[in-house]
């Protein structure tokens, strides 16, 4: 029993890390899809990945050693079916006519072994059915897929790494992982009155995908900050060493200014209201009437934001400076201090009311613009089916 233990063990411990990296690709697309992420979802998903990584687990621990596997002689494969069956009544103490013997041989292990395998593939059949909506035709074929990547493996010796194999590939592992598979999918009904179905959660999503969130903007002004911003700077910053006019780029402020002209104003100008992270979270800048945003209308509601607010906070911090730092305590500083420490907590406030709230943001409001999600619903056709 530890056999199989212990890459549950093993799966528990790296599963935080692993499942992180293998499930934020699915997550990206399942939030571009729908605009919104349903938590029922999300654990659909993760257990999903976490099942996968312990029945892996279970397929290649534990590691032997290399000079331990080269000293084996044993065979590498078994592709007689069905030796499972003759194995069960040579190698067990299980005698029919005595009905004392049938939990004894219940509990050995080659009873126990090849129940694993049946149930090794038991929740795969489940989540194909469940979650990917697959047919028990494609759950069979798919669990067969499944069960071979895992024997091959076992026969490669880990991809090469062990100079032979150092567990066995059956055939009898093939047909039970596959039975174990359609074992699931037959049950995988019943499971799923018990939780909500797949249409539901597309629903909820699409549903929650038509409200811009103050979420959905958040994420989408970081990436435009961090990565899009980022990318264009790195590209100024190249083609003034190039051009050798690097000091003047600095010098100006262009080396700051391009970029975000060319992030906040010219992408979404060209691409109809869109930067790069607002089609990443499929949200949309137009008018309040909902058309489309011209170029002047769009450098109005920029500037407000980043040419009013942005250096709104870049002068608080430099009268800050003067006045408690370099105690330039002139009427002036003051003045400046007092103005734009105003502008500062204008805009926190209207962050704030923005997040709680679910209104418009400042910018917004005196350019007349709104945001809408560009998220669409599927239309249902006459089968039943949906098309978008």
């Amino acid at each position: 029993m530890s056999t199989y233990l212990f890459p549950v063990k093993m799966a528990l411990m790296l599963f935080p890390f692993l499942a992180l990296v293998l499930a934020l690709p699915v997550f990206v697309g399942q939030y571009r899809r729908y605009g919104s992420f349903v938590f029922w979802r999300a654990v659909v998903i993760y257990t999903f990945i976490f099942y996968l990584l312990t029945a892996y687990f279970m397929v290649i621990l534990p590691l032997p050693t290399v000079a331990s596997v080269a000293k084996m002689t044993g065979p590498t494969y078994n592709l007689v079916p069905f030796k499972v069956v003759s194995d069960f009544f040579k190698q067990t103490v299980f005698v029919l006519s005595d009905p004392a013997t049938w939990l004894a041989a219940l509990k050995q292990n080659v009873v126990i072994q090849p129940l694993f395998n049946l149930l090794l593939t038991l929740p795969f059949g489940v989540y194909l059915r469940y979650y990917f909506k697959r047919s028990l035709k494609q759950v069979l074929l798919l669990s067969f897929g499944l069960s071979l990547f895992f024997e091959l493996t076992q026969l490669t010796g880990l991809y090469g790494i062990y100079p032979r194999p150092y567990r066995l590939f059956d055939v009898d592992d093939l047909m039970l992982n596959s039975l174990g598979g359609l074992l699931g999918g037959l049950l995988a009904p019943a499971l799923m009155r018990l939780f909500p179905t797949r249409e539901q959660m597309d629903a909820k999503a699409y549903e929650r995908g038509q409200r811009v969130t103050f979420t959905r903007r958040l994420v989408a002004f970081l990436i435009d900050n961090v990565i899009a911003v980022g990318l264009f700077t790195m590209v100024v910053g190249l083609v003034a060493q190039l051009l050798h006019v690097t000091a003047f780029v600095d010098a100006s402020g262009l080396g700051n200014t391009i970029p975000q002209l060319m992030v906040f104003l010219f992408w979404p100008a060209v691409a109809g209201g869109q930067t790069l992270g607002k089609k990443l979270v499929r949200i949309r800048i137009v008018k309040r009437d909902g058309a489309a945003c011209g170029f002047w209308r769009l450098a109005w509601r920029e500037f407000l934001l980043y040419g009013v607010a942005y250096w709104a906070l870049r002068g608080l911090i430099w009268s800050t400076t003067e006045l408690f730092s370099k105690m330039h305590q002139t009427p002036v500083d003051w003045l400046l201090f007092g103005l734009t420490l105003g502008a500062t907590l204008f805009f926190l406030v209207d962050i704030l009311v923005v997040g709680l709230r679910r209104t418009r943001a400042f910018h917004d409001v005196w350019a007349g613009t709104t945001q809408i999600s560009t998220v669409e619903r599927p239309v249902e056709t006459e089968s039943g089916s949906s098309a978008k």
